[in-house]
């Protein structure tokens, strides 16, 4: 009987130290498998963001995306925004297609195609830039883009700068990727979109509210402008295919 009740205990020892295993192996795995584009947002600060973003820009549910997720909804009008510059881009049998609508004026041109060309964008690459310019009014700011890109059979060129322009032309340097060619098919390349100019937290400054696009995940993040400085505080949302 000592024999066996031995057994049994190295057999119970044995299980409880393959099942401690697969537990300490799963949350590894979990950890491993963190959205870095989802940190988690615990503050309430990080939630009144949150909130904003779910009431003013999330659409339905798209793809699998996180548990809160939601498709990305553009604002049909901007308030408190004077557009100067921007454009538009859909698809046509399978092409894209954009239109500029409007354009920088020849200082803030100078900036944005200087800013392209120190990431890297070829005195004569043949594709198209496009340029967005939206002055944030009351604030003292503008946020100026600019996107190239030029697809050659199943390549895909692109560079894009986004500014944060104050009233002395003096440029900080939002987002950049610099120039690069990817799959024209699968761009795995993170390209960013402005979506609006809101004062987010309810703090009195106006804040960048960006579309991040990663191939087949999309979310949002917003940035704080202020004083010539700009920083992150939220990123999340959005879904994934």
């Amino acid at each position: 009987m000592r024999d066996m009740n031995g057994l049994r205990r190295i057999k119970y020892l044995l299980i409880t130290a393959l099942m401690s295993l697969l537990v300490i192996g799963g949350q590894v795995k979990g950890q491993e498998e963190k959205d870095p584009h989802r940190p988690p947002c615990t503050s309430a600060g990080c939630r009144k963001v949150k909130s904003f973003l779910k009431a003013h820009y999330c659409g339905e549910p798209e793809g699998n995306g996180p548990d809160d997720g939601c498709g990305i909804r553009f604002p049909k009008k901007r308030l408190g925004v004077k557009v100067t510059a921007d454009f538009n881009c859909k698809w046509i049998d399978g092409v894209r297609k954009c239109q500029q609508q409007g354009q920088p004026s020849a200082e803030l041109h100078d900036i944005l195609v200087g800013e392209l060309r120190r990431l890297g964008l070829p005195p004569k690459a043949t594709g198209q830039i496009y340029f967005t310019v939206w002055e944030s009014i009351g604030s003292g700011w503008s946020l100026a883009s600019a996107y190239y890109d030029h697809v050659a059979g199943p390549d895909l060129a692109l560079c894009e700068v986004i500014l944060i322009v104050d009233q002395s032309s003096r440029a900080t340097v939002l987002r950049k990727v610099p120039f690069q060619k990817t799959d024209a098919d699968k761009n795995t390349v993170t390209t960013w979109s402005p979506i609006d100019l809101a004062d987010v937290d309810s703090d009195g400054r106006v804040e960048v509210i960006l579309e991040g696009d990663a191939y087949e995940d999309h979310w949002f993040e917003v940035d704080s402008v202020q004083d010539g400085s700009c920083h992150t505080i939220f990123s999340g949302l959005g879904y994934y295919l």
